[in-house]
């Protein structure tokens, strides 16, 4: 029950369920009957004056409300809001004002500045009645009180609302009457009393409101008046998943938005996020993440902080954010106190990592087999007899080098402590939180600290302040060779571990290593070495908000953020001995600290206006942002101990230092203007004019406008008979003009690039120089945007519906050709604007929630569908052989970017007489022979070349979809999240995929799956083995016998929970107490390689998607 709420349905926001009990914190601290006094000298002392005519009783309520510090709470079903009424009073009590609105057709009760209105019902025998009193307790579906809920007697004026804990008590009840509960957001209940002197209720949630809302650019708005295309997630849906990036755990929950992890490694395994498709194949096509409206990155923030994230995906909600917004804009908002006793939460799990998937290598005495199919004799039977007994580790071993590297179960731990609370003038929300990673490879760790703290201020009625600080300490450590070998830190010592065979020594029986094929060691040495990598980082976010009401129509604000990064690395490669007769002295140590500061100052106002059921909203705002980086590093080597690794300790020789410092700065100008009549017909026009510094003059500006309208088909007269079957139906539309600016900083300005030494004299001279050939008419990158929806709510929230269809042209995209004539010059060009890309598809959201007694349940499924199509590369489309227009590699006219492109085939040769039958493919492999790929001839000429390439299929997914369920039975609760994607391909090469590859091991899958001369299969998974090192074989070009279906569905989060009673919590000041089981990644059902999880396109190095294994407590205090 509350003012607005159409038909009587709600919808339970975080945000809305906050402001509510903001507005009642005052009922909470005080008895019934005190508050009932204060309301009554309230009212009695505050008087009113209202001339309003042929108004509907809703505008009148709204407007006392904005006027006054009353609130009120009704039921639409039951009280006519929109009779229209004639009122003309001056200096009047609200009871006379009310007496004359209702006409004798509704009672209410004042409660403090509260009031209850409801029906009038007969109570002629009420006072006849036999009376009682009522306690009890009001709960939601997780068992958590709700303060500020409704109770009132059925037919009367008599009534309470629950206090903080959720616990209320009524006296003089009738026995046979009965009692209604309603909160915001929530279903009324109605109760029986009968015999009962305590009744405890739980409210569930409404599944459609009217004034549900959403985080938009600058604010928050009411979900059914949104036009645009929104997709928002609650705080409470990622919380206790064990996920140390934010981004992480958006995969599957959002319709529109593709999640894709490339690595599972610790502090390093944030997912790439594309909204609506992969936006252009130039400037970086990043989403814009703003927290609480500051931009940042989505592992800036402690998951437990969050309150819920918005994703903007259409022109109309993303173009108040112009220039960046081509690809989506993240709204993070963080939590916020509440009045009330201070709330202490505690929230923490521990548990293990494990890969999802593992490649399966051959054993030493395996491995020698294969190598004899290949050159025969290579190894004699004694010598595989000797590998396979295992009896002499030091001259015949079986050294499982993946094994070794990933040698454990990750530890993972998170602790959460948060405090929330305050008084009707200024709330608190503080937090700290801890985080502690293991990798699944020795000497790796991710250690995060963080702490926020929230304030919000009301000054006095008309300036209200909101403080947000935040800040981290982050490390990240990891192995890496030792100084007398480059492989790249641990990504190397994975990729030589996914290459060595087993029949090299790890390290002998007595403590020594292995030499490796390089005489430098192997993984297991370098693990074990004194080398490593640290990369430790702080991050400081600031922002305040001072809001300045100056009439109940107009409000100002004034934002200011500043953010404030450093990032350092050390990285050190120690000297190391192998054995007493080899010794690798030489060690080097790079370092760096990258200091970032982020600065803003922005402005706005805001108009808000309800005429004759018009209402409008107009926004207007300036912004400035400017960015400043500063980066040095610094290089020694030949360190006289590994026990000494700071810089002034290495040798005199070679000693380098470099630094350089960048910035941009970015002026916008915006508004935006609203529009509805009676909520029905919506409309919305947003125009943001943007400056950036990375742009030349005369083309620094850009204007990026929108237009948006809706029409809520369910509001129309005509559409009443039908609302018991669809009870919300909304039609709406976008188009749009969005930017992108996620280039470098000085694209168009001819730089000079240092470290170009010139010999004069007989001695090297510092030098610099142009190397960039740029274009002085670069401008922005430009997406233009159509969108269209429907959005239904059927029997009554029973199940929804949410569909849409969008339209993403970007043009003048900001490409780098790969070559041209420059080069001759001995330069290489700029971004230019040079390129088009389409982006379009569906977005389909059905939901299903019931209540059955004691159980209930939600299912909710997504699917995306989008078409990514190459449309123009301008200079950079060159017309290849086989007549497809690209760069020749992953881009071409027509097709989805980031595509594989080579020769389709069909199985391998059996034999020599199908090689001399089949088309003649000598340009590809000029001696095919028996278990050779047969390449198709897609021309017909009775040649295989060039001419034959085309399309094998893209990285980017096309489908993506998801499946959640959320169900609850008395104490317990599970949650589990399926999520996959299809026509989606992927490319495993090198030693990840190849076997016998410059020296390296081959896995089983190659193994079993080789072609086998004894017995010839034509599709074998593997064709005939052959060992190479520099040159790649022609079984080995691209084709789709190496492109594989990266189709996946994965369960993708599985947790249990189960709330202890509140009876066996008796009085310990516990106020909840909630153990579960969580999980990510747990079982994936794929085509991909055996061993490979497929969102995994590697030659070697890599790091395994992890799935995680965690037990944790939730206690509230």
């Amino acid at each position: 029950m509350k003012k607005k709420c159409e038909s009587g349905e709600f919808f339970h926001s975080p945000i809305i369920k906050l402001l509510f009990i903001m507005k009642f914190i005052l009922i909470l601290i005080c008895t019934t009957g005190l508050l009932a006094s204060f309301g009554k000298s309230y009212s009695q002392t505050n008087n009113l004056s209202l001339d309003f005519k042929r108004t509907s009783i809703e505008s009148v309520l709204n407007y006392i409300e904005s006027n006054t510090e009353f609130s009120f709470m009704y039921d639409n079903k039951k009280i006519d809001i929109r009779r229209e009424v004639d009122i003309n009073v001056k200096n009047k009590t609200i009871e006379n004002i009310l007496d004359q609105l209702f006409e004798n057709k509704a009672v209410y009760q004042i409660i403090g500045k509260h009031i209850i209105i409801t029906p009038k019902e007969s109570q002629s025998n009420f006072n006849n009645q036999q009376q009682k009193s009522i306690t009890g307790k009001v709960v939601d579906l997780s068992g958590a009180p709700l303060p500020g809920v409704s109770v009132v007697v059925k037919g009367t004026t008599s009534g309470t609302i629950t206090d903080f804990n959720g616990n209320y008590s009524l006296s003089n009840v009738p026995a046979n009457g009965s009692l209604q509960y309603s909160f915001v957001g929530m279903k009324s209940v109605e109760v029986k009393i009968t015999d009962k002197s305590v009744i405890n209720v739980t409210l569930e949630e409404e599944t459609v409101g009217i004034d549900e809302v959403v985080a938009v650019g600058y604010g928050v708005q009411k979900k059914v008046n949104v036009v645009g295309s929104i997709a928002q997630i609650s705080g409470e849906k990622l919380q206790n998943r064990p996920i140390p990036n934010l981004s992480n755990g958006l995969a599957g929950t959002l319709p529109g938005v593709t999640v894709i992890q490339r690595s599972g490694k610790p502090g390093a395994s944030g997912a790439t996020i594309s909204v609506r498709g992969v936006g252009s194949f130039g400037a970086t096509p990043d989403a814009l993440v703003l927290i609480d409206g500051i931009p940042g990155t989505m592992n800036d923030i402690n998951v437990e902080d969050v309150e819920s994230i918005s994703v903007l995906k259409d022109a109309s909600t993303a173009a108040i954010y112009g220039a960046r917004a081509a690809n989506g804009v993240i709204l993070i908002t963080t939590k916020k106190g509440k009045e009330g006793k201070t709330q202490v939460s505690y929230n923490g799990y521990i548990g293990w990592q494990s890969p999802t998937e593992f490649p399966v290598q051959a054993n030493s005495w395996e491995y020698a087999q294969m190598m004899n199919v290949v050159t025969p004799n290579t190894y004699t039977d004694a010598q595989i007899a000797a590998y396979k007994s295992g009896t002499d580790p030091d001259n015949y071993p079986n050294t499982d080098f993946l094994n070794k590297v990933f040698s454990r179960k990750g530890i993972t731990t998170s602790h959460d402590l948060s405090l929330n609370g305050g008084t009707e003038k200024s709330k608190y929300f503080i937090s700290f939180g801890y985080l502690n990673q293991q990798g699944v490879v020795v000497k790796n760790l991710y250690e995060r600290y963080n702490v926020r703290v929230n304030l919000a201020s009301q000054l006095s009625d008309k300036l209200s302040l909101a403080v947000r600080v935040s800040g981290s300490s982050e490390n990240r450590t990891e192995p890496q060779a030792n100084g007398s070998v480059d492989v790249g830190g641990l990504d190397g010592i994975v990729t030589y571990a996914v290459r060595f065979p087993a029949t090299y020594v790890g390290k002998f029986i007595n403590g020594t290593y292995g030499l490796g094929n390089q005489s430098v060691g192997t993984p297991i040495a370098w693990l074990e070495s004194a080398s490593y990598v640290e990369t430790p980082s702080m991050k400081f976010n600031s922002n305040a908000r001072l809001d300045w009401k100056t009439t109940k129509d107009l409000t100002l604000s004034a934002i200011v953020g500043f953010n404030y990064y450093i990032d350092n690395s050390n990285s050190y490669r120690a000297s190391q001995i192998l054995n007493p007769n080899l010794a690798l002295p030489t060690s080097f140590l790079d370092k760096y600290r990258n200091e970032t500061q982020y600065k803003t100052v922005q402005g706005l106002a805001n108009y808000t206006k309800e005429i004759n059921k018009h209402n409008f909203n107009i926004l207007a705002g300036y912004a400035f942002e400017a960015q400043n980086t500063g980066y040095f590093s610094g290089y020694r080597e030949n360190f006289p101990s590994n026990d000494y690794t700071e810089m002034s300790m290495g040798g005199t020789t070679n000693q380098q230092v470099y630094a350089y410092t960048a910035g941009w700065a970015l002026q916008s100008y915006f508004g935006r203007f609203k529009y509805d009549y009676q909520q029905r017909y919506l409309f919305e026009a947003t125009v943001r004019y943007d400056g950036s510094s990375r742009f030349p003059a005369g083309r620094k500006y850009g204007t990026f406008p929108s237009l948006a309208g809706g029409w809520r088909v369910s509001e129309e007269p005509f559409f009443k008979p039908l609302t018991n079957v669809i009870s919300n139906m909304k039609l709406k539309g976008s188009w749009g003009i969005l930017g992108n600016q996620n280039i470098s900083n000085y694209p168009y300005q001819s730089t000079l690039t240092s470290g170009l030494n010139y010999p004069i004299g007989g001695q090297l001279a510092n030098g610099a120089g142009v190397t960039v050939l740029t274009d002085p008419t670069i401008h922005w990158e430009s997406t233009k945007t159509v969108d269209a929806g429907l959005e239904l709510s059927l029997f009554k929230g029973l199940i929804d519906i949410d569909a849409s269809y969008f339209l993403k042209n970007t043009y003048d995209i900001l490409y780098q050709p790969s070559s041209s004539v420059s080069t001759v010059l001995g330069m290489s060009l700029s971004q230019m604007n040079m390129g088009k890309l389409r982006n379009s598809g569906v977005e389909l959201q059905v939901t299903h929630q019931k209540k059955i007694k004691d159980f209930n349940y939600k299912v909710s499924g997504t699917l995306t569908v989008i078409d990514n199509k190459v449309t123009s590369l301008g200079i950079g489309g060159v017309q290849q052989l086989s007549g497809m227009v690209g760069n020749g590699s992953n881009l071409f006219i027509g097709y989805p970017m980031q595509m594989y492109y080579g020769y389709k085939t069909d199985g391998v040769f059996l034999d020599a007489s199908e090689v001399a039958a089949w088309a003649n493919q000598k340009q590809i492999n000029p001696s095919s022979q028996a278990g050779d790929i047969r390449y198709k001839d897609l021309t017909n000429d009775n040649v295989v070349d060039q001419h034959d390439m085309t399309y094998l299929g893209s990285n980017i997914p096309k489908y993506n979809y998801s499946l959640s369920l959320d169900a609850g039975y008395k104490n317990f609760d599970i949650k589990v999240l399926f999520q996959g994607v299809a026509k989606v391909s992927g490319l495993l090469t090198g030693y990840a995929g190849w076997a016998f590859n410059n020296l390296g091991t081959i896995q089983k899958w190659q193994m079993d799956g080789r072609f086998d001369p004894a017995n010839p299969a034509r599709y074998p998974a593997y064709p005939r083995l052959q060992a190479f090192s520099n040159t790649t074989p022609p079984n080995y070009v691209t084709s789709d016998f190496w492109v594989l279906d990266a189709s996946y569905c994965r369960v993708k989060n599985l947790q249990i929970g189960y709330n202890v009673p509140k009876n066996v919590l008796g009085k310990s000041g516990i106020e909840k107490l909630r153990f579960f089981f969580s999980g990510d990644n747990l079982f994936t059902f794929k085509k991909y390689r055996e061993g490979w999880d497929p969102e995994i396109n590697s030659s070697g190095a890599y790091y395994p998607i992890l799935a995680t294994y965690t037990f944790g407590v939730n206690v509230n205090f």
